[in-house]
């Protein structure tokens, strides 16, 4: 897998990678490209253009922090899935690492869980709320994964430094 990291939006795969970004999350989800542009300037934040010799897989953006990795955002291309890269593209994320996802409510929320399940990561009990990246939308409840499995002293930090790094790029104007 051919991997590009992103720190600008006038980078050519830039496009690209937005593209799917705003197709695969909800606005709640992702940032406007005024605060993404801005994040892509942080050295924590890894924005990731993923190929192969088929041309473009997808994106993956995950954040350093301190001792644990932030997974943000991955997102496979739709007709690239299915074929192992989710696998191999967290395969790329520095260990230990935590990312959240949506409660498991329906099929299509079961298929993320056990997916990431099949990817080594397990459910962790604490309970997390992300902050709406846009302005006018509500917070998000989401389970928190990790792999490997974190106790309650590295949650705890991965919290402190989620609101401090990541969450100062969106609609609160905090930069």
């Amino acid at each position: 897998m051919t991997v590009t990291r992103i720190q600008a939006f006038a980078h050519p795969l830039a496009k690209e990678w937005w593209q799917l970004y705003e197709a695969a999350f909800p606005a709640s989800e992702r940032r406007a490209a005024e605060h993404h542009a801005a994040a892509l300037g942080d050295a924590a934040f890894h924005c990731l253009h993923l190929a192969d010799e088929n041309g473009f897989v997808g994106i993956l953006s995950y954040w350093r922090l301190g001792c644990v990795t932030y997974v943000e955002h991955l997102a496979i291309s739709p007709e690239r899935r299915g074929q192992g890269l989710g696998h191999q593209a967290l395969q790329l994320v520095p260990e230990p690492f935590i990312l959240e996802i949506e409660p498991v409510t329906d099929t299509q929320t079961a298929r993320r869980l056990a997916f990431y399940e099949s990817c080594g990561l397990v459910r962790l009990p604490q309970p997390h709320v992300q902050p709406a990246y846009q302005a006018g939308l509500p917070d998000v409840p989401l389970w928190l994964l990790s792999r490997p499995a974190l106790g309650a002293v590295a949650v705890a930090h991965f919290e402190e430094m989620f609101l401090t790094v990541p969450m100062r790029y969106r609609w609160s104007g905090k930069q």
